[in-house]
Formats: structure tokens, C-alpha cells, sequence
């Protein structure tokens, strides 16, 4: 647990769980253990105030202002009480580890779901890239990359090869946005492509730290589509290390092989809480079993990766 409120639950998710429950994964999830831990920890003891009868109640019969005080107080509980179980706002791969937040009354629920549909919240994740993805993955409508450098910005088309042999190494300090409308592979289900028939979709990406084999990747989603960094990164020719849809199948003994699941990590979430709305970034530190590969295989880029920690949401 990153944070705990009357309002508001923050999940630090590891890789592994998958986050609720489906047809697929009845039990065993995230959800499930958030609810046990809530069911052994209690209520919190709130209790609603003693509400005010209103001015137009004046007047009426005793038995009538005692009805309309039991429904003012139901309709403020369903408000401002907490929720038979937390709202989900957002959800994670099932190997994708860190921050998740969840709305523990209505008025919590509604006040981040404006959030998200405005796009103030924001989301970032840690992810290290590598050269190559496989060619069902090149874009087939329109796909721009945006080079945001010092207020100047330069937009670019880019067809299928020449987003495969995009170079995100030369990205130096620029922020590159990635835009273009994602949408299942209709060859197969499991993976997203971008394709005409598909949802907007928008992805900041800020080069961290690069070597030879492999780049440090700060992302900021724009929009929250199914697979968004996956799929946009491997329009652009790039796999997450350690993908096992989006990268091509690693050599055995190699750095790609040594990790077991994509390197993906929700670091960051920013929101205004309820109901002081005060701006809060919640961060979970990079997963061990990341970090542990990082050490191994990149090393150069620790640096950076400390660096982030003391860098605002």
C-alpha cells in the first residue's frame, strides 16, 4: 500500500497478478487481496455528520421531516460513505508493476474520473526499449512522432519502414509525441496495432539514459488505450525488453532472455485528491526484479533512473 484515506486507495501492483478478476483469472488477483486486507483491517469509523434540516422542511409534519432526514442522511452516505468495495479507475498489464489507484467513496470517484477524462492526471511509466519489433507491428494509417524541444515543435508522418527504422537514440533531451489510433490485430487478439479502425491515441516519450542495445525510456501516457506504450513503441520499431508480444522471441543467454516479463513499470501518478484537491504524486520505486536486470545488463543507466526520483510528476 502507497496511500490510504477515507477517499482513496493507492496500490503498489506487482508484476504477475493480474489486477481483477476475469473469465480467464476468476481468483488470485490484485482485487482479491485488496479485499482481504480491507476486510481484516475494518471500517475506518466514519460516520456521518447530523445534517441540518433545510429551510423548505419548516412547516411540515413531524412523521414528513423524520422521513426527509433518514433520506438526506441515505443520500449522504451513498455519497460521502465509503463504497461496498473500491472503484478501479485505471488498470495495469498483469506483468506490468506499480502505481493503481482506487476510489474508496462516490464523490471520490467522480472527482478523479473528471480528472481523467480532462487528462490531468498524469501517468508515468519506467521502460527500457530495444532496436526491432516484428513487422506486423508497422503502423497501417497515419502515425506522427512530434519532436518537442524548447517550445519548438517539428511533426513528421511516417510510413511502415520508415517508422521501423526510426532512430530513438537520437532523441538526445527532446520529448517525442507518438500519435495514432490503436486498435486490436484483427489476426490476432492479443496484440494492438495502429490501425485505421482504432482509438486515438497520444504517448509521451523521453529518452533517459542509451547505449548500444538499449534505451531508458521516461513515458507519459496522453491517453490510456490497451497496450498504448507496447503498440506505440513497436509502430516506431521498438520492442520492450522482455516482451513476449511485442519483441521478437529472445536468443537463450542473451540480456533480452534474462527477463521475464516486459520492462514496464507504472512509476508516477499524479492527481488532486478529494477533497482538499491538493496536487499529490505517488510513486512506486522501480520493481526488484527490474532494477536487478538494470544492474546486470545497464548499468549506465542508474544514474538516470536515481535521477527520476527527485524529478516532479
Amino acid at each position: 500500500m502507497i496511500y490510504q484515506d477515507h477517499h482513496l486507495l493507492v496500490v503498489n501492483k506487482p508484476a504477475g497478478l493480474v489486477i481483477h478478476p476475469t473469465y480467464k483469472h476468476a481468483d488470485g488477483t490484485m482485487w482479491d487481496a485488496l479485499l482481504d486486507y480491507l476486510a481484516w483491517q475494518g471500517d475506518d469509523g466514519w460516520q456521518p455528520p447530523l445534517l441540518p434540516d433545510r429551510p423548505e422542511w419548516a412547516g411540515a409534519p413531524a412523521h414528513i421531516q423524520q422521513m426527509l432526514r433518514e433520506k438526506q442522511r441515505e443520500q449522504y452516505v451513498k455519497e460521502y460513505g465509503p463504497l461496498p468495495r473500491p472503484c478501479l479507475l485505471h488498470r495495469l498489464d498483469k506483468d506490468t508493476s506499480g502505481v493503481v489507484a482506487l476510489a474508496r467513496t462516490e464523490v471520490a470517484r467522480k472527482h478523479l474520473v473528471r480528472q481523467f477524462e480532462n487528462h490531468s492526471i498524469v501517468k508515468r511509466y519506467l521502460a527500457v526499449a530495444q532496436k526491432g519489433a516484428p513487422e506486423w507491428a508497422c503502423p497501417r494509417t497515419q502515425f506522427t512522432v512530434q519532436r518537442r524541444h524548447a517550445g519548438d515543435r517539428g511533426s513528421i508522418e511516417l510510413e511502415c519502414e520508415e517508422a521501423q527504422s526510426f532512430s530513438l537514440f537520437t532523441a538526445g533531451e527532446d520529448e517525442l509525441l507518438l500519435e495514432g489510433p490503436l486498435q486490436r490485430d484483427p489476426f490476432d487478439r492479443r496484440r494492438c496495432i495502429v490501425g485505421p479502425e482504432g482509438q486515438q491515441a497520444a504517448t509521451v516519450v523521453r529518452v533517459l539514459a542509451a547505449d548500444e542495445a538499449f534505451a531508458l525510456l521516461d513515458v507519459r501516457l496522453v491517453t490510456g488505450r490497451t497496450h498504448q506504450i507496447r503498440a506505440h513503441l513497436a509502430a516506431l520499431g521498438y520492442a520492450l525488453v522482455g516482451d513476449p508480444v511485442y519483441a521478437s522471441p529472445a536468443a537463450p543467454e542473451t540480456p533480452q532472455a534474462a527477463l521475464r516479463r516486459q520492462f514496464l513499470h507504472s512509476s508516477r501518478l499524479a492527481l488532486r485528491r478529494y477533497p482538499d484537491n491538493e496536487l499529490t504524486t505517488f510513486v512506486a520505486p522501480l520493481a526488484d526484479d527490474l532494477l536487478t536486470w538494470m544492474e546486470r545488463y545497464f548499468p549506465s543507466a542508474l544514474g538516470a533512473l536515481h535521477a527520476t526520483t527527485t524529478v516532479s510528476a
